[in-house]
């Protein structure tokens, strides 16, 4: 007995499948990550420049950030005395910037970093949703090697039948937005056999069908509503980022200005700390001249204690709010930073003009999420007319055509069966119509209904989001008018501040005074200090957060932001 399979035919047939499925699994990672991304990086861009605010690429990347790399920074020239022990800290520190800080937020922030891959996402589906849409190839085959040994009764031999089995199938389908679904397929199977009277058989199928919606299903409006819904969650998720990315830029600027805030709180600490010591050994001086009672002596001590406790709370103060500072902007808690104090500097007070009516008219109209709101209200009134559609009854035309082999092999078509075994002759053709009268309407009716339902609660919601904007264009007004009047009062009372206290010291110079009025007047300066600085910042503050809540704060590229309103000009300008 010989083995009768051919072994070049099998080994071509095992070789040519083999090399198929190398190379669609020789695709790395890296390949797939590139294809995704120059998809999804184009539906981005495109869809960005119907966001204002949106245009300047900021989500063309979501690669995760390298090390830290503070090299840039200039380095902090000396270290600060009013922060005592903890000044070494300091020492070889960087100095942060608020544009720096600002920059290393939008690169490095974890939950920005997340909302940027959440658009990411909504374009990556709407990839897949797209495809839907278009012409999806398919293939799919196998091989078989069969051998069958048989023992013959009339003779005593046994007889070993080989035989090699493939078969292999290519599909293409193809929804329109129509509705229409064209479908084609081309299977094939062979089988060769190596021993017995027939040397081969083939069976091949060519079919095309196309099926389209008449009434349900039919039309652009409800065949093509997944991909429509898609692109407009797109669209939703950038203008959401884009709103919370001015949102965030104005909590790291407020996180930022209240660590300085912090550090400015220990420094004027410090000074009334030191102011004190300065009067307690002068004091020491008048009563050991008996020119200063003890209980003086003892009070002024005592505010003395009380300065360095409450200086000694405002350096841990600052501590803190500067490592989760650090924590915000992504960078590790070890990092020895020191903000930039110039920062205070550079703040200014600035009043918009302008009505509270102009500046709620201006909202209505560029806050992105007010106009998500809008949007939602058509989608939802769209599925009301989808949902209506589905109570029709479901007509569904059809056609189809098919060639396919030879059921036997004959001398006319071995030469077609060498190939596919395809004979245009033995063909097939059918056309008609799928009926659905629908008569059980009860589950539609209820999705009617509960699309009218949703279609009213989107009003609703649609309502109170400009009722809530209104009420927050009216706070954010009311509260920089107040942050205002503070800041001048503000002032006005550290003017007062610092001659009480001169005031104060001379009379005890002179023995008129007490020592109860010193450790108030010294406390009242502390106190206005404070308030001079942290009334600035709520000025600045809350003129941010009104342009934020107007949906009128831009942001550049190096993540400052722009000012929108040309009619504001600084305090004092004519």
């Amino acid at each position: 007995m010989r083995f009768l399979i051919p072994m070049t035919q099998l080994c071509r047939t095992l070789l040519q499948m083999g090399a198929v499925g190398l190379m669609l699994s020789s695709c790395t990672q890296g390949f797939y990550k590139k294809w995704a991304d120059k998809e999804v990086f184009g539906i981005l861009e495109k869809k960005s420049h119907n966001v204002a605010g949106a245009e300047d690429g900021e989500l063309q990347s979501i690669t995760p950030p390298p090390p830290v790399n503070l090299a840039d920074l200039e380095k902090l020239a000396e270290t600060a005395d009013f922060l005592g022990e903890c000044a070494m800290v300091e020492k070889g520190a960087k100095v942060l910037s608020l544009p720096d800080a600002l920059s290393f937020a939008v690169h490095r922030n974890r939950t920005y970093l997340g909302r940027k891959e959440r658009v990411y996402r909504s374009a990556l589906a709407l990839t897949e949703t797209r495809q839907q849409f278009g012409p999806i190839v398919d293939g799919q085959g196998g091989i078989t090697v069969t051998e069958a040994q048989r023992h013959q009764a009339s003779v005593n031999d046994f007889v070993r039948t080989s035989s090699l089995t493939s078969d292999g199938q290519v599909g293409l389908t193809y929804l329109m937005k129509t509705g229409a679904r064209l479908a084609m397929n081309l299977s094939s199977d062979f089988t060769r056999l190596f021993t017995g009277k027939a040397s081969r058989v083939s069976d091949s199928l060519a079919a095309v069908t196309m099926t389209q919606p008449l009434l349900r299903g039919a039309g652009v409006l409800v065949a093509a509503e997944p991909l429509r819904q898609d692109e407009r969650d797109v669209l939703y998720e950038i203008r959401d980022f884009t709103q919370y990315r001015k949102t965030f830029v104005v909590d790291i600027t407020r996180q930022y200005l209240r660590t300085l805030q912090a550090r400015e709180q220990a420094r004027n600490r410090y000074i009334a700390y030191k102011a004190s010591l300065g009067s307690l050994e002068r004091d020491r001086a008048l009563a050991e001249a008996n020119l200063r009672s003890q209980s003086q002596l003892k009070q002024i001590e005592q505010g003395s204690i009380t300065y360095e406790r409450q200086w000694i709370t405002a350096i841990r103060a600052y501590e803190d709010q500067l490592d989760d500072l650090k924590i915000t902007m992504g960078l590790p808690v070890t990092e020895k930073l020191v903000l930039d104090a110039d920062e205070l500097k550079k703040l200014e007070v600035i009043d918009p003009e302008g009505s509270v009516e102009f500046l709620i008219d201006t909202a209505l109209i560029t806050r992105l999420d007010i106009f998500n709101e809008r949007d939602r209200v058509y989608d939802t009134q769209r599925r009301v007319k989808i949902a209506h559609q589905g109570t029709y009854p479901a007509v569904n035309a059809l056609a189809g055509y098919n060639i396919s082999s030879p059921s036997v092999p004959t001398p006319s078509n071995t030469a077609t069966n060498a190939s596919l075994g395809l004979n245009h002759r033995q063909r097939t053709w059918q056309g008609g119509l799928d009926i659905d009268l629908n008569l059980n309407t009860l589950p539609e009716r209820n999705d009617l209904r509960n699309a009218q339902i949703n279609e009213q609660a989107a009003l609703r919601s649609l309502e109170l989001a400009e009722e809530e904007l209104r009420a927050t264009i009216r706070a954010d007004w009311r509260a920089l008018r107040v942050a205002r009047r503070q800041y001048d009062l503000a002032l006005k009372g550290l003017e007062l501040s610092q001659k009480r206290l001169e005031i104060e010291e001379a009379l005890m110079t002179e023995g008129q005074g007490t020592a109860r009025d010193i450790v108030e007047s010294q406390d009242r300066l502390i106190i206005a200090r404070d308030l001079v600085i942290s009334t600035l910042i709520d000025h600045n503050l809350a003129r941010l957060q009104l342009w934020t809540d107007m949906g009128v704060l831009f942001i550049r590229k190096d993540a400052r932001w722009a000012d929108v309103l040309k009619q504001e000009k600084p305090q004092g300008e004519s």
